[in-house]
């Protein structure tokens, strides 16, 4: 018992001291992701939009990549890259969870896809608010925050086919 109360105490401070590094690691985060919006400049043509064939909402470009915001609504907590190819990456050590990229103004509708195409389009096509999720693990966070923030809203999930594998 001696030794299992001094274990448990030592994975107790090791768990405190992980989640005082992850809230720095956060908190740099975001202040990294302010810095590089600021330096990146508006959208002219990218590759990757052409290919998609579609327009850049609330994008920005910093170097060769489309560079998208991951937000809680208030709070920019991270960013998204995406590269010529459709390459995707995220700064490192920021919050996505619950987080998301908007595209238009919500009013009644407001759809919560996956990716930022897909988003695109959908507003394109429809003229409703997207909330891009980033991934499918992403859409119940998502949508649990934006229920959260938005009682009153038509919250549509638009989830991705991924059962049939590529379809390209």
């Amino acid at each position: 018992p001696p030794e299992k109360a001094v274990y448990g105490e030592r994975m107790a401070e090791i768990k405190r001291q992980r989640e005082v590094e992850e809230k720095k690691r956060k908190v740099e985060a975001r202040e990294r992701a302010a810095v590089i919006w600021k330096e990146a400049k508006p959208v002219g043509s990218h590759p990757y939009l052409s290919a998609k064939g579609v327009m850049a909402h609330g994008l920005r470009e910093h170097g060769d990549f489309l560079v998208l915001r991951v937000t809680d609504g208030c709070v920019v907590h991270s960013l998204q890259f995406i590269d010529a190819d459709g390459t995707k990456r995220f700064l490192p050590g920021g919050r996505k969870k619950g987080c998301y990229h908007s595209i238009g103004k919500p009013d009644e509708v407001l759809c919560i896809c996956e990716g930022y195409a897909t988003g695109s389009s959908i507003h394109e096509a429809t003229g409703h608010a997207v909330a891009v999720a980033f991934d499918a693990g992403n859409l119940l966070p998502v949508a649990e925050a934006l229920r959260t923030k938005y009682p009153d809203l038509k919250l549509i999930l638009c989830a991705d086919d991924d059962t049939q594998g590529d379809c390209t």
